[in-house]
């Protein structure tokens, strides 16, 4: 009995793990085919707005409407609730090397270090937007579909 007990509980585990893995690959492959190269750096002076898209992605609005993509080393679980954001930066500009870090205001100031900071298209930002629930897709109304020509109801008797 206690055998199969600690084999449900097992597996359980088991299952539970490989759900998590799967949910964080499929989040994966949607930033991966973006081509991001997450290696460009924001002048912090410059950064106007930020709309956070999870605990680990923000998407950051800079100069002449420019967005980015900031991803951070880890989850940063005060993101999507706070409303003020710091950089911590050794220059002017918050780069994802030489240990720039955003700051949250809380109990704590909490520091994570940024991983990559790539710069997006306008297109893909709004994609980006969809993807995260933080905008409303697009309503696509279907193409009415052309006229055939010889293909007429006839009235039978």
């Amino acid at each position: 009995m206690k055998k199969s007990i600690y084999q449900v509980i097992t597996l359980l585990f088991a299952s539970g793990l490989s759900f998590a893995a799967g949910a964080q690959n499929k989040a994966e492959k949607s930033l991966a085919d973006l081509d991001l190269r997450g290696s460009d750096c924001i002048l912090i002076r410059t950064i106007r707005d930020y709309t956070p898209l999870d605990d680990r992605n923000l998407l950051v609005s800079g100069p002449g409407r420019r967005a980015y993509l900031v991803t951070l080393v880890r989850p940063a679980f005060d993101l999507r609730s706070s409303f003020r954001l710091g950089f911590s930066s050794r220059d002017d500009q918050l780069c994802p090397f030489g240990g720039d870090a955003l700051v949250f205001g809380g109990l704590g100031n909490e520091k994570i270090q940024v991983r990559s900071i790539s710069r997006l298209s306008k297109e893909q930002a709004e994609e980006l937007k969809t993807r995260y629930g933080k905008k409303k897709p697009a309503d696509i109304t279907p193409a009415e579909p052309d006229a055939i020509k010889g293909a007429e109801v006839e009235e039978l008797d």
